[in-house]
């Protein structure tokens, strides 16, 4: 039984100094902050990304740098580029003729990068109805050998092509006869 089993596991395991040992090796015992937080991991930086409708509109001079909007990878992000666009087409000065041709090229991006996905995904399922057809003839093959019945000629035996011929002919009126008994009443 696996109570029998686990106590005396338990007891070698858990002892005072294997625990201690443990506690020491982590740097818990004794308490050791320094220890503890060499050896964690630090988090991942988190990229902070502006949204597209997040960025503030106003007046820009030549020399400031523009920031870049982001591709769009999904329908919010594209709704937000759009909203972009209809913003700076209202306000057409330098500054927003730029901008603005960099939202629609980065708009022009993401369709065509939508299309290619999706001229992906078609030519994948093509090639997996394909797949399919090829898998059901093959089946559909096994089943018919599956269930025709073997013919039996006779006893194994070394004959002759003229014998086999008699033999046939002996097989088919064997079965009809047999087949007119089935029928009639």
């Amino acid at each position: 039984h696996f109570t029998f089993l686990y106590s005396p596991a338990r007891e070698k395991a858990f002892t005072k100094r294997n625990i201690t040992a443990a506690w020491a090796a982590c740097g818990l015992f004794p308490f050791n902050p320094d220890r503890v937080l060499r050896v964690i991991p630090k988090p991942p930086a988190q990229a902070t990304v502006p949204r597209a409708d997040k960025i503030q509109l106003g007046a820009c001079h030549q020399d400031d740098v523009l920031p870049m909007p982001v591709i769009p990878v999904s329908v919010e992000g594209l709704v937000s580029l759009q909203n972009l666009i209809k913003q700076d087409a209202h306000t057409l000065n330098g500054a927003s003729i730029q901008r603005l041709e960099r939202h629609i090229q980065k708009l022009a991006h993401a369709a065509q990068v939508s299309f290619t996905e999706y001229a992906f995904l078609n030519a994948k399922c093509a090639l997996l109805d394909n797949r399919n057809q090829i898998l059901t003839r093959m089946n559909n093959e096994a089943k018919v050998r599956q269930s025709t019945r073997s013919v039996v000629l006779g006893k194994a035996k070394v004959i002759s092509f003229e014998n086999i011929e008699v033999a046939r002919v002996a097989r088919i009126v064997k079965d009809t006869i047999k087949d007119k008994g089935k029928y009639s009443r």
